[in-house]
């Protein structure tokens, strides 16, 4: 176990996150270069973001936040909730890399394009697909 730093795929978790979504009747969010998250059944991707993203501590925490808070909005939609909210976070990543030059000014452009994210830009940006 690597923590951060795995070597490993988010592929590689797919079949035991789509167990535990049954398990436990929840949605399971497996991050990775392509974030996949599931319902048990349903898989989506999700492609936007930066590597460098990984190597900012707390990134985890703070899409963990974000996506509940989505989730709060629309609680019948979880899966799809949870894909907008890494979707949004990473859309942030990719904005705030075109100014960054390392991980602690991508933290600082990542969070104040957290801030300046519009619908228009959202919608434009979004990389969500179905996964199979």
């Amino acid at each position: 176990m690597k923590g951060v730093d795995s070597s490993h795929v988010s592929t590689d978790a797919l079949e035991a996150a789509k167990e535990l979504a049954c398990r436990t009747q929840a949605v399971v969010a497996v991050s990775g270069a392509v974030d996949l998250v599931t319902d048990g059944e349903r898989v989506l991707g999700v492609s936007n973001g930066v590597p460098l993203m990984q190597k900012i501590t707390a990134t985890g925490c703070a899409v963990t936040a974000l996506i509940a808070a989505f989730v709060a909005l629309q609680p019948n939609l979880a899966l799809e909730a949870t894909c907008f909210a890494l979707a949004v976070f990473g859309m942030a990543g990719e904005i705030g890399m075109e100014k960054a030059n390392g991980p602690a000014s991508l933290r600082m452009h990542l969070i104040d394009a957290l801030y300046g994210l519009d619908k228009e830009s959202v919608l434009s940006k979004i990389n969500i697909s179905k996964y199979d």
